[in-house]
């Protein structure tokens, strides 16, 4: 640890959503949007120094809480008290699931994070049921997850790791799973890939790598099939292959997968289209790097059924420019996260280069 670093100060600075979720609560209603804006950019710029300095943190958890810290500046800002408030609180969970030591903590953070999601979401009466349909399974997961942690100290049996595993793919969000709201799949990407880190961490377990080819092969094969775009791709998408990457222990394909997700929820919240490509693997965006680090992972066989699983997908890609915001003149957030995605892209091969050692497992 920094010498300079005292553990609590780096402990309160890794915890900064909650912290300004706590400050919005006791601001007065006409200063909290710019509260908001203020500690949103504060985290964003703190928490990059702030997170190498964690006893104990590894590269790549602290590269995620990197790009986790940018969701609460990433979304527009609400109209009400509450919803600004809770996606400092959802993020909280993320940031504090990819740092905390522990599967059981991480899942009941991540099931914390999940109904608080619910909660933002659900708060119309007709969008209620909806909303809360979505998070059951997801909150079964987290059952299924807590007793597999509990568990997981018996070194004799794998039926922990087992069972740890299956609910956190449906924590995940793998599998049958409706496609939330745009704002929602923003705040939802942190959550998903807080579980995909602690899947990747558990990779070494008898029987687990198994199961997360499954899960992630079963997903793809299941949105290909439906003919799913936009949303209802993007998402689920990036979760089967964080699924994929876990399983094979690419974890710099996770950061990268993670930078697309970010990104492809920012292009649907503020309205883009055509961007089904990047989530299928076109090259050069991120989605491509990643999908080339998992494939130098995969046996034979399995890299052919995943090159076949995409095919439907790319062939059904329309010819685009790299920029086409720029192309139209743009210069918005758009434009900005598209810039990002490319610059993304074409730095992905260097950063497959990158092995970074896993900190910690459970």
């Amino acid at each position: 640890m920094h010498p300079l670093a005292p553990v609590g100060t780096l402990f309160a600075v890794t915890v900064w959503p909650l912290l300004a979720a706590f400050l919005l609560l006791l601001t007065p209603e006409n200063r909290q949007y710019a509260s908001s804006l203020t500690f949103a950019v504060a985290g964003l710029l703190i928490t990059p120094l702030a997170v190498w300095l964690m006893p104990g943190t590894d590269a790549l958890a602290a590269a995620c809480s990197c790009l986790v810290t940018a969701i609460p500046l990433l979304l527009p800002q609400a109209q009400d008290r509450t919803g600004r408030i809770l996606p400092f609180l959802v993020t909280g969970c993320a940031l504090l699931a990819l740092n905390i030591h522990s599967a059981f903590a991480v899942t009941v953070l991540c099931g914390a994070g999940t109904v608080l999601l619910a909660w933002r979401e659900g708060r119309g009466p007709r969008k209620a049921l909806v909303v809360w349909d979505m998070a059951r399974s997801r909150l079964g997961g987290v059952v299924l997850g807590l007793l597999g942690a509990s568990l997981l100290p018996m070194q004799q049996s794998s039926l922990g790791a087992v069972l740890l595993t299956v609910g956190l793919c449906m924590v995940a969000g793998l599998g049958p799973s409706p496609a939330p709201a745009p704002e929602a799949a923003l705040l939802d990407t942190g959550l998903r890939f807080s579980v995909l880190m602690l899947m990747f961490r558990l990779s070494a377990y008898p029987l687990v790598h198994l199961l997360m080819l499954i899960a992630g092969f079963g997903t793809i094969i299941m949105l290909v099939s439906s003919r799913s775009s936009g949303r209802n791709m993007s998402l689920p998408m990036l979760s089967a292959f964080g699924a994929l990457a876990a399983a094979t222990g690419e974890g710099t394909a996770l950061v990268l997968l993670l930078l697309a997700a970010l990104g492809l929820a920012v292009l649907d919240l503020r309205g883009a289209e055509g961007e089904d490509g990047i989530a299928a693997g076109a090259a050069p965006w991120p989605v491509f790097c990643a999908l080339v680090g998992i494939g130098r992972s995969l046996e034979t066989g399995q890299l052919v059924l995943l090159v076949v699983c995409l095919l439907p997908a790319l062939w059904s890609v329309r010819h685009r420019t790299l920029l086409p915001a720029f192309a139209r003149g743009e210069r918005g957030m758009v434009a900005v996260m598209q810039a990002v995605l490319l610059l993304g892209g074409l730095c992905g091969p260097l950063f497959l280069a990158w092995h970074p050692v896993t900190g910690w497992r459970p």
